[in-house]
């Protein structure tokens, strides 16, 4: 990884800033899980509490794109977090030592919803303000990505002692005063204004702006194969993770409460250390290399746990702890596809334009979420548990090859149009 992005200040707040608001959301995140399943037992109340909150950043987050283009950036940011900080703090401030109501929790979960649908757009755009160079892009979005995972891992862990030990209302003054904390110190930020215009901003405006992105993507071939490919990629990816490895784990290998918490934590050891790895993963290859490389990888672990899954080893433990080891693989791949797609959409789009377009993406990638879970829940439903990561291996497989043939025939093109000089 390049050192050099330690040496921006302004790169340094925006992480630290970071990190301090993502472990008190993680915090508040497993908070809400245990405060709603203590009090209401009802596994649907609390699948509507994480949904509520997933919306408003899949609905809005195209939207907030063309706003994130159009505004001062860091004021817009500083802005967000005193207003989530101030939110929470106000509402905990209110409640005093009593419970809170379930419409409150769905109240601060789409609140809090709606400004996390600005924050990836703000991220995505103000790193490239800082950094031109593709090394220090990568490198940037890397430590942004090992801050993410550290707060993922911190976050929950933090939460369940802070809820366990003074209770629901003080998780809420934690996350308040970490958004408010994050303001603070981002104010001392210096984040260029180039995208600022003195253009009148109108509805008309709006819907011209928002349909530029849209135009954008439809046109730009490779941008479009990519993103094609990773939808299609992560519908099959988070399907089989997030659903098939711990249903399998429970299920199948009968593992114990503690070898189960191993699961999440194993995929964010992965992130870390995949992100720590980026800048020697990508060495000498083209974001297209590393991109087949990476997908291939992910494609052959999953066959592996498809053929652990199908019950080849005895041993219930040992093939826990091969899912295991396969699963950290795919932490460490998985993490360095998103990094290098992050990088390629920095360096190719224009910075005024990118907070639309990266918004639109992150969007629809984000859909293919859900559609993947509800897909694998019933693909375990019907089928053995090895069938699934069989079906995730051979359509990631044919991604990377679809995806090679495409960039060989352009690259071939290309080659074929240059004209060279006679000698």
């Amino acid at each position: 990884m390049d050192t050099l992005v330690f040496k921006s200040k302004s790169f340094i707040i925006l992480i630290l800033a970071k990190f301090i608001s993502s472990i008190g959301t993680f915090i508040q995140s497993m908070a809400f899980a245990l405060y709603v399943i203590d009090k209401t037992q009802s596994g649907l109340l609390f699948a509507s509490v994480l949904m509520v909150a997933l919306v408003p950043r899949v609905l809005l987050s195209p939207f907030c794109g063309v706003i994130v283009d159009w505004l001062n950036r860091k004021r817009l940011l500083v802005t967000l977090d005193l207003i989530s900080g101030g939110l929470l703090v106000t509402i905990a401030l209110l409640i005093g030592s009593g419970e809170i109501s379930m419409p409150v929790i769905y109240g601060i979960a789409i609140a809090l919803g709606v400004m996390s649908a600005f924050d990836e757009p703000m991220v995505m755009t103000i790193i490239p303000s800082i950094f031109k160079e593709e090394k220090a892009l990568n490198a940037a979005n890397a430590v942004n990505m090992i801050v993410l995972a550290l707060g993922n891992l911190i976050g929950p862990m933090l939460g369940v002692l802070i809820y366990t030990n003074f209770g629901i209302v003080i998780t809420l003054l934690v996350n308040g005063a970490s958004f408010l904390f994050a303001a603070l110190i981002q104010t001392f930020m210096r984040i260029p204004t180039d995208n600022v215009s003195n253009e009148k901003r109108t509805l008309s405006k709006f819907r011209t702006d928002f349909a530029e992105g849209v135009r954008y993507i439809w046109h730009d071939k490779r941008m479009k194969t990519i993103l094609l490919c990773i939808i299609i990629q992560n519908c099959f990816f988070n399907g089989a993770t997030q659903v098939g490895i711990p249903f399998v784990s429970r299920v199948d290998l009968e593992v114990s409460n503690t070898q189960f918490a191993f699961i999440e934590v194993v995929v964010i050891v992965g992130a870390i250390f995949g992100a720590s790895l980026s800048g020697v993963l990508k060495k000498n290859l083209t974001a297209d290399q590393l991109f087949v490389r990476m997908i291939n990888i992910i494609g052959v672990a999953f066959l592996c746990i498809g053929i652990v899954a199908f019950g080849v080893i005895n041993n219930s433990q040992i093939s826990f702890y091969l899912i295991l080891a396969l699963y950290l693989v795919l932490g460490i791949t998985s993490i360095n596809v998103t990094i290098a797609f992050q990088a390629e959409l920095q360096k190719e789009v224009d910075n005024k334009l990118l907070g639309r377009i990266s918004s639109i993406v992150m969007a629809l990638i984000m859909a293919s979420v859900p559609i993947g879970q509800g897909l694998y829940g019933w693909l375990f439903d019907v089928f053995p548990s090895e069938v699934p990561f069989i079906i995730s291996a051979l359509v990631i497989l044919v991604i990377a090859f679809s995806y090679r043939q495409v960039m060989n025939k352009k690259q071939y093109e290309s080659e074929k149009n240059t004209v060279y000089p006679s000698t």
